[in-house]
């Protein structure tokens, strides 16, 4: 004879234990790909913002403006060598 406290029957069901843990697992693992998704989004875009991109300056037609500038005269063109996209 087993002993049950104050009389109450215990009914274990496994369905909504299994049902638990898989909807845990299911919401742990959308939550785990979505932070490691948006993390490396973000150090992508971050990364590729501090990259510096050569360009011509189309306004300066004059190699000494260019120079006085602090610029490059290169191929008849006035080129910066500090250009940053997100400026």
């Amino acid at each position: 004879m087993r002993y049950k406290p104050y009389g109450k029957k215990r009914n274990f069901s496994v369905i909504p234990a299994v049902r638990f843990v898989s909807v845990t697992f299911f919401f742990g693992t959308l939550m785990f790909c979505g932070f490691s998704s948006g993390s490396f989004m973000i150090s992508y875009l971050t990364s590729s913002l501090n990259i510096i991109h050569p360009t011509s300056i189309p306004g300066i037609k004059d190699q000494k403006k260019c120079e006085l500038a602090g610029r490059v005269w290169q191929d008849n063109k006035c080129w910066d060598y500090e250009h940053n996209p997100s400026f």
